[in-house]
């Protein structure tokens, strides 16, 4: 978790001073304080994924891009490696497995819910695609026009920039594989 607020407050620094804004600018586009962003670039904080998603759609930035490290020509990525952020106390996981990468224009996760668990997720930026696959368990996923209920095996691919929600509907912990893609941003 230190080495991901690192990241954060690393990433954070380097857009805020590419686009030569000040935290005043990024906490307008964010409606996240100033003093958290401050917090956040010294590594001194371990913000929420919700957080995290305001100022990715401020920046508009992918929300990966957010946590990962320095890049290098190629990654073997273990399962102990892996950046994770957690929501409701703990009963939600995601896994930042493949950060974004511009010429690739998308990122992927793994996603965790434990029995009974439930994230709503605040719409992303507008060009937003998300595609999960359900690797383990059952869950729905409530949009703003549907509801889909899907098994161990099922895809689902939607728009982004809505109010959606992660049901795990089971007994058993879920794990759901997502690939976020940014079109057109």
């Amino acid at each position: 978790m230190k080495q991901m607020s690192r990241n954060l407050g690393v990433q954070l620094k380097k857009v805020r001073h590419q686009r030569g804004m000040s935290l005043d600018d990024i906490a307008k586009l964010t409606n996240v304080s100033k003093a958290q962003l401050a917090q956040m670039e010294k590594g001194e904080s371990n913000p929420t994924v919700s957080t995290i998603w305001k100022i990715a759609n401020g920046l508009k930035i992918s929300f990966s891009s957010l946590l990962q490290s320095s890049k290098s020509s190629s990654k073997k990525i273990s399962p102990s490696e892996i950046p994770f952020l957690t929501e409701d106390d703990g009963r939600y996981r995601v896994y930042s497995i493949i950060p974004y990468d511009p010429k690739r224009g998308w990122e992927f996760y793994r996603i965790e819910l434990d029995p009974q668990c439930s994230y709503e997720s605040i719409p992303h930026m507008e060009g937003v695609e998300e595609s999960l696959t359900i690797v383990d368990g059952e869950m729905d996923i409530i949009l703003e026009t549907e509801t889909v209920h899907l098994q161990k095996g099922d895809t689902l691919v939607f728009t982004g920039n809505q109010t959606h929600q992660y049901v795990n509907t089971c007994d058993s912990q879920s794990v759901i594989h997502m690939i976020i893609h940014y079109q057109d941003v």
